[in-house]
């Protein structure tokens, strides 16, 4: 059992160690409440012997009944205090000093109670909001290379449920955990002080308990697993049927996508009923262990008592009797908690599957410093390979980009023009050679130095669910109004906004549903416009435009484009045209490197692409 709760230890390790005095304040105030309600039995004793009975209390069939002796002590010093010479009296003040004492314990037990469970869920919160923030990070950490193969639906399921049922076992183990045992523990003690022998013997049978438990928990912790796996696919096909509606409205597919995730439901319901039985077996066993401990505790107490002379009074038995209860009780309750805590393990170990993703494009131990391109960029015989993939995407790639030039890379599909970029821009780092920036390797530089250096604009615009305004701003945050205007004005899209009824402050929706493509890019554009970055990286940012979109996306691309150094990848002749030099790349290879008319005139490559174009056209 250790083990397997050591994921969890393991996951919430560096969040619970800075949280070290609130744990040690959770588990005294558990102590407090654990032994607050251990004390109520033995109250019991006295109101018998000294307040309501007595007479009757003395001797019952020749036993003679006593309370335990510092309690027997106190109360007696109490009534002989306030009643010496009034045995009537003396037996009020007994059940008033009882009674008080039961009201002093209730007001300890209660504010423990709530300042233990106000510190310990606050715990809890503290530690799984760390946790969430600390996989957001790390995801964020984690390079193209990695969200470009992740399911989007089964890491949502990983950071939303799995996160929560972790944090559902925080809240069990600060509390549960922790005063379940500690009540158990002061029961026994109790039962020690009345009968240490027997007390011993009830503690020697503890193990026969643990060990089926041990088992069941091992079957829970594997089924649960199970379980958050099948969710995981559920929700993935989920998001990926809600983000693909209009290919499944445009093929009628409504009832084969709800066919296929109806299954996946049931998948995760049939894995999760085989965890339940594990749990219920858990919990029945637990029940019937209880029943049956207490027949024989009962057998071999009456046989001790009659033939031993264990029990000299019936006061000493009847707590103690009653400790062992309760100590089976806050036991069955600890063994629930512990099934719960590890139906979480888990999800903790997803989530420490996705921690220990390492980060494959990493910050240097002591980065250069980069403030602008100097001598420009260099390919400097880089090679690189999809973890994935056997082939290289991309063989002993040697080119310059020289500062204030436009390169334009063009080739067939999946030559490898993309991975070109995703270098530049440090998504991914080379296999072999190297990336350089004014002669530094790229993977010398601080990374936040050179993000600033660089402003990208793709073939599909993403924007924010936010308003328009702070879709441009994501270039540069703490831009003003004034600037923010400007970019959109060269960006060509600031008389649209200003005739919406809200302006800048207009939410564009999911994914900015709400306007057009042509709109979206400019938006982006803009946000490039805005960041003032020396260094722009262009990928096919008109493809998926119509004519009447491109012209007026193009015309802010050429603004864009000024007095800047530019690489675009880019399959339409104008765009071609204009550039600087322009890098054929076939085969992850590059196979021309010249002017457009220059590679005209060779006849290779970039010739038939061009007249394919032109066939086209």
């Amino acid at each position: 059992m250790k083990s397997n709760l050591a994921t969890t230890w393991k996951l919430l390790e560096p969040h619970a160690k800075p949280r070290v005095p609130q744990l040690i304040l959770v588990a005294l105030l558990g102590a407090v409440v654990g032994s607050v309600q251990a004390a109520v039995l033995p109250m019991i004793a006295p109101l018998i012997e000294l307040g309501l009975f007595p007479g009757q209390a003395a001797e019952v069939n020749g036993v003679k009944l006593q309370s335990p002796e510092a309690l027997h002590a106190f109360f007696v010093s109490v009534r002989d205090h306030f009643a010496a010479d009034d045995p009537e009296r003396g037996r009020f003040v007994v059940i008033l000093a009882v009674c008080l004492a039961l009201v002093l314990l209730g007001i300890v037990g209660g504010v423990a109670e709530y300042a233990f469970s106000w510190v310990a869920r606050l715990t809890g919160f503290q530690m799984v909001i760390d946790l969430r923030e600390r996989v957001a990070r790390h995801l964020m950490s984690l390079s193209m290379r990695y969200h470009g193969k992740r399911r989007l639906g089964d890491l949502l399921s990983r950071i939303s449920a799995d996160v929560q049922i972790t944090l559902q076992s925080v809240n069990i183990a600060l509390k549960e955990l922790v005063q379940e045992p500690i009540s158990a523990c002061a029961y026994l003690a109790v039962a020690a002080y009345t009968a240490p022998k027997m007390t011993l013997a009830v503690l020697i049978l503890l193990p026969l308990l643990a060990w089926p438990l041990s088992k069941f928990a091992t079957k829970v912790r594997k089924r649960s697993n199970k379980s958050l796996d099948a969710l995981g696919h559920s929700v993935q096909a989920l998001t990926q049927m809600f983000q693909g509606m209009r290919a499944v409205k445009a093929f009628r597919a409504e009832e084969r996508e709800l066919a296929g995730y109806r299954e996946l439901n049931q998948s995760y319901l049939r894995n999760s009923m085989r965890m339940v039985r594990a749990i219920s077996m858990t919990h029945a066993f637990t029940t019937a262990f209880g029943l049956i401990g207490m027949a024989v505790l009962l057998l071999a107490v009456g046989f001790a008592t009659l033939k031993m002379g264990l029990f000299d009074n019936a006061t000493d038995m009847f707590i103690f009797v009653g400790s062992i209860g309760q100590t089976a009780n806050h036991l069955k309750s600890f063994t629930k908690a512990l099934t719960r805590v590890q139906e979480s393990v888990g999800a903790s170990e997803r989530l420490q599957q996705l921690l220990s993703e390492k980060p494959d494009v990493v910050e240097a131990a002591q980065p250069v410093r980069l403030a602008a391109l100097g001598t420009g960029i260099r390919f400097d015989s880089v090679s690189f390979t999809y973890p994935e993939s056997d082939a290289a995407a991309l063989h002993e790639i040697q080119l310059d980009v020289r500062p204030g030039e436009t390169l334009a890379i063009v080739g067939p599909s999946g030559s490898g023009k993309s991975t070109l970029l995703d270098l530049v821009c440090r998504f991914v780092d080379p296999t072999a050679g190297a990336v350089r920036v004014d002669g530094i390797d790229l993977r010398e530089v601080a990374v936040g130095d050179w993000t600033q250096l660089w402003a990208r604009v793709d073939q599909t615009p993403f924007l924010f669910h936010t308003t328009i305004g702070e879709n441009i701003r994501y270039g540069k945050p703490g831009a003003t109004q004034q600037e923010l205007e400007e970019a959109a004005r060269a960006a060509g899209i600031h008389e649209f906004i200003a005739e919406l009824p809200k302006g800048y402050d207009t939410d564009v929706a999911d994914m900015g549903s709400r306007l057009s493509g042509g709109q979206r890019q400019r938006i982006t554009i803009a946000r490039a416009f805005l960041k003032r970055a020396p260094l722009l990286l262009l990928d096919e940012a008109t493809s998926s435009l119509d004519s009447e979109s491109e012209r007026v996306v193009q015309l802010a691309l050429e603004r864009l484009m000024e007095q800047r150094t530019v690489i675009v990848i880019a399959h339409r002749l104008s765009t071609i045209a204009r550039a600087d030099r322009i890098a054929v790349v076939e085969g992850g290879r590059i196979v021309e490197l010249g002017t457009h008319e220059e590679l005209l005139r060779r006849g290779g490559t970039y010739s038939r692409l061009h007249a394919l174009q032109q066939l086209a056209g």
